[in-house]
């Protein structure tokens, strides 16, 4: 058998000792450069002593290169200013000697000992020190990048997050936070993507989750503002610090905590204000005692509180802060609708007065109407009062006022959509990811490291905010509300005190609206609001049917002042006098007629029908539908109910077990419960 044998060749010395000397050279390379300058430099020294080292020139010359040593000592500590405290003394410090060398040569000569020393021995240690810079440099990364930490993190991670190409570099480093520019490769990557890589980006850096927030450049489409920061700071509690602008207008930011990156958390409460987190996430005392407790200091705002569910427990220390606090369901309601009906009242004034918008100074206060447990309030509405809600929202910020609504969970079934979204956004910990969706602002939900959910109740008082004033890096951050203390209630009650609503002027409309009438506990615990038709509020108001006919009437004359009302009702929307009116088709002719002729049936008669329609479904096997299914949109128009009223009876026989919801999908779970209510009704 024959034996193939391959020779592979030796290295020969010569080839072995190049390589040695190469890797020798390269060393020296890094090495060289302190050495290489300070012999240039004592070259340098000697020629300008030789050229203009005699009078008259030598003294010109001095004082040019005095200014000049001095000029590039503070360029040089100007342009390192993203490095390291040490690296940036140690560049100015050096810049500073060789520039005070060379003066000192020129006027002198290298003849005396002290210039000679001073060259060989002070040169030598700084040659030196560089050297021990250059060695530290290469055994340790992170002193790579220039001595930019931030760019010794990110490049440390940046290929296995997808952004190679990618430079980061450090503007401003404090004790809290490291912030800098990031550049994308042009064409090749966006802040969209590396948003979306923050992720991989803080597990390469081996840091926090949430250590990391990008924002993108307004100006710039490849270069985005990154912000670096301990999570972990957010973790204790915050002490409230005292209010932050008191006297001042409620036009000026409030502040109610602190961002992860140590900045004040301000915001302008110039826009309505969605307040959701879980039981225990802090909303109530973190939330609305930060957010009242600054807003109460403001000497141009009226607070109107409503809180139906838990009485005094959360809003009761701030009672003397407060313009109004209602407790009780029927003075919530009558609240609601002075307010709908004064809205009208308040654009009017501002107009006959030159003002466009509420301004501070215009001559009228500023309304914050805050709903605690909003759900429940908004639930317990007549469709007539939903409808209100809903106009109080579109028209109040026109007439000088926020809405803020505080609830757990802000779906489809417990908040109106067209109420959600004009909302700004404040959101506390979750107890699941697919909450966030109600409680985030669009922005937020488009980046994967917002995740509310990850709290729970754990850390109460951390949120996420949205809101006017807030720019884009910190809208993806966490802050933490500040903390009022073991003895909360007390310190609060004390504020509140200090602040008292009593000792404000007020206009005349804010003045009605506080001088509103309030109902005892044992009257308004026989006071319905159910179903679609407005209830008496109290005996006074008379029967049901008069207070729906006369309710409506006093509403619309409250809202349409004769001087506001059309001139001459008889000018109709048609285009041109003689262009021809369209005339309804068969289809339209039939939804007519079945809106005119709406049943005016019980609330238990509603439910009854609703009741009878999910059984007939059952019978037939279609257990699961949406609440716009046909056959139930077809059925509240029959019954004259609004569409929250629908939401409203689902949602009832999803808490009695007899449905289940999921993602806006109900399911028919117990069939014979559903038979026995349409049987007893």
């Amino acid at each position: 058998m024959r034996r193939t044998t391959v020779t592979v060749p030796a290295d020969t010395d010569t080839e072995a000792t190049g390589r040695l000397w190469a890797r020798i050279l390269s060393k020296l390379a890094v090495l060289a450069p302190p050495w290489v300058l300070l012999g240039v430099t004592a070259g340098a020294g000697a020629v300008s002593h030789a050229v203009w080292g005699q009078p008259p020139e030598v003294t010109w010359v001095a004082m040019a290169a005095t200014v000049g040593t001095l000029g590039l000592t503070g360029l040089t500590w100007a342009i390192t200013h993203a490095r390291r405290m040490l690296g940036r003394v140690h560049a100015t410090a050096t810049t500073a000697a060789v520039g005070g060398w060379l003066t000192v040569v020129t006027v002198t000569g290298m003849g005396p000992d002290v210039v000679t020393g001073a060259l060989w021995w002070g040169g030598g240690f700084l040659a030196l020190s560089w050297n021990m810079r250059a060695v530290i440099r290469h055994v340790d990364p992170d002193q790579g990048s220039g001595g930019d930490a931030l760019g010794a993190l990110f490049d440390r991670a940046k290929e296995q997050a997808g952004l190679k190409g990618a430079r980061a570099r450090a503007k401003e480093v404090t004790d809290r936070k490291i912030k800098g520019t990031l550049a994308l490769p042009p064409g090749q990557a966006t802040v969209a993507e590396a948003q979306r890589a923050i992720g991989k980006l803080e597990s390469g850096m081996q840091v926090p989750p949430g250590t990391i927030a990008l924002a993108a450049d307004p100006d710039r489409a490849d270069l985005a503002e990154i912000t670096v920061s301990d999570p972990r700071i957010l973790r204790k509690p915050i002490p409230w610090p005292g209010p932050s602008r008191p006297g001042a207008s409620i036009n000026e930011p409030i502040r109610v905590g602190v961002w992860q990156d140590g900045d004040d958390c301000e915001f302008r409460l110039r826009r309505h204000l969605q307040k959701m987190g879980t039981n225990g996430s802090g909303k109530s005392i973190g939330g609305a005692w930060n957010v009242l407790g600054e807003t109460m200091t403001r000497n141009d705002v009226a607070i109107i509180a409503i809180d139906t569910s838990k009485d005094d427990q959360t809003l009761g220390p701030l009672r003397e802060g407060l313009a109004r606090l209602d407790t009780h369901k029927t003075d919530a309601v009558r609240v609601l609708r002075a307010v709908h009906e004064r809205i009208p009242k308040r654009t009017k004034w501002l107009a006959q007065n030159n003002f466009s918008n509420w301004e501070p100074g215009c001559g009228l206060t500023y309304w914050v109407l805050w709903i605690e447990e909003a759900a429940k309030f908004i639930s317990s509405l007549s469709s007539k009062d939903e409808e209100r809600l809903e106009e109080i929202v579109k028209e109040l910020r026109s007439a000088g006022g926020t809405i803020v609504l505080s609830l757990q969970r802000s779906d489809y079934t417990q908040m109106p959509t067209l109420v959600r979204g004009q909302l700004a956004k404040m959101c506390f910990g979750l107890s699941s990811a697919e909450d966030a969706k109600w409680g985030l602002s669009t922005r937020q939900q488009k980046v994967d490291t917002v995740e509310p959910e990850l709290w729970d109740a754990n850390y109460p008082g951390m949120a996420y905010l949205d809101a006017p004033g807030v720019s884009e890096k910190h809208a993806y951050m966490p802050l933490r509300t500040f903390d009022w203390g073991t003895d909360g209630r007390a310190a609060m009650a004390a504020h509140a005190h200090e602040y008292a609503h009593a000792r404000r002027q007020v206009d005349p409309f804010t003045a009605e609206l506080i001088a509103l009438p309030t109902t005892t506990a044992s009257a308004t615990s026989d006071t319905t609001l159910d179903g679609d038709d407005d209830m008496p509020l109290d005996d006074e108001l008379g029967t049901d049917e008069e207070f729906d006919v006369a309710g409506d009437v006093l509403d619309e004359a409250a809202r349409m002042d004769q001087e506001l009302a059309d001139p001459d009702p008889a000018v109709t929307a048609t285009a041109r006098p003689d262009t021809p009116v369209q005339q309804p088709t068969s289809e339209e002719n039939e939804a007519l007629d079945a809106e005119t002729s709406a049943l005016r049936l019980s609330p238990e008669e509603t439910r009854a029908k609703v009741h009878a329609w999910l059984a007939e479904r059952a019978a037939t096997g279609q257990r699961s539908f949406k609440a716009s299914d046909d056959g139930l949109t077809e059925l509240r128009h029959q019954v004259g109910m609004k569409r929250g009223w629908t939401y409203k009876v689902l949602r009832e026989l999803v808490d009695d077990g007899r449905l289940t919801v999921e993602d806006g999908v109900y399911t028919i779970v117990v069939e014979d419960a559903v038979d026995d209510d349409q049987a007893a009704a």
